[in-house]
């Protein structure tokens, strides 16, 4: 009796997981860095022993995984570590209820507080610059929502860029994303002007004691920012 089509789907699904595991073991005993460039999908075929579909459904995978960077007319190269993956796992997680806002937030405060913490000790002199362009930008778009939420993920990010630990931005990036499903209502609940001119002063709070090589004040100040925004966030239904 020949195979079913589910039997033959299933056999290339465990052939293209395979050679997932072989390109990522090629990359690693072979110390390939961030772009760097992999051989041709010619050559995993020979190496592999498998078909050109096999290979080419593994380096689709693994580009939208964002572990190697596919291109265009251009041989695949090593992709970088960033929040993209990760945020998209999270944002259908939080739309599917797999997980709510309230556990993002705890999530988001427990990394962000230490983040804070380490920016005010590691941050550049431009990156203070940044925070404190983008305060000054959140300052005057205090009305406008989708250039508020734009603002204050770039805060977070950048505060987490600043700390000098490369897990830091990637998972705040991808935790940030919370922040456009959370905004519109939290934006809903916070009425008055006073309110949500409130939000800032938070932020820039934040950016003051950074700015200052403060790390106690930063801390500090992350933590009441995520107090706060609990408070709300148990005020517009989220528990």
């Amino acid at each position: 009796m020949g195979q079913t089509q589910t039997e033959n789907n299933k056999r290339k699904d465990n052939l293209v997981d395979h050679a997932m595991d072989r390109i990522i073991d090629f990359i690693k005993k072979n110390q390939l860095k961030v772009g760097n460039k992999l051989p041709s999908e010619s050559y995993f075929i020979e190496l592999l022993n498998v078909s050109r579909t096999v290979v080419r459904e593994a380096f689709k995978s693994l580009n939208a995984m964002s572990i190697i960077k596919m291109s265009a007319g251009k041989k695949a190269e090593v992709g970088e570590f960033d929040d993209y993956v990760i945020g998209i796992m999270l944002s259908h997680a939080l739309r599917t209820e797999q997980i709510n806002v309230q556990q993002i937030w705890d999530a988001r405060r427990a990394i962000e507080i230490r983040t804070a913490e380490l920016a005010a000790i590691h941050h550049t002199e431009q990156q203070a610059n940044q925070i404190t362009t983008i305060v000054k930008n959140m300052r005057l778009n205090v009305s406008n929502l989708e250039q508020m939420t734009k603002y204050d993920i770039e805060f977070h990010k950048l505060i987490a860029q600043a700390s000098k630990n490369p897990i830091l931005p990637v998972l705040v990036g991808s935790l940030s994303n919370a922040i456009n499903e959370t905004n519109p209502v939290l934006w809903r609940v916070r009425t008055t002007k006073e309110q949500q001119s409130s939000v800032v002063k938070l932020h820039e709070t934040i950016a003051d004691a950074i700015i200052k090589s403060d790390p106690d004040a930063a801390k500090q100040a992350m933590e009441d920012h995520f107090d706060n925004a609990s408070a709300w966030l148990l005020k517009a239904g989220f528990n």
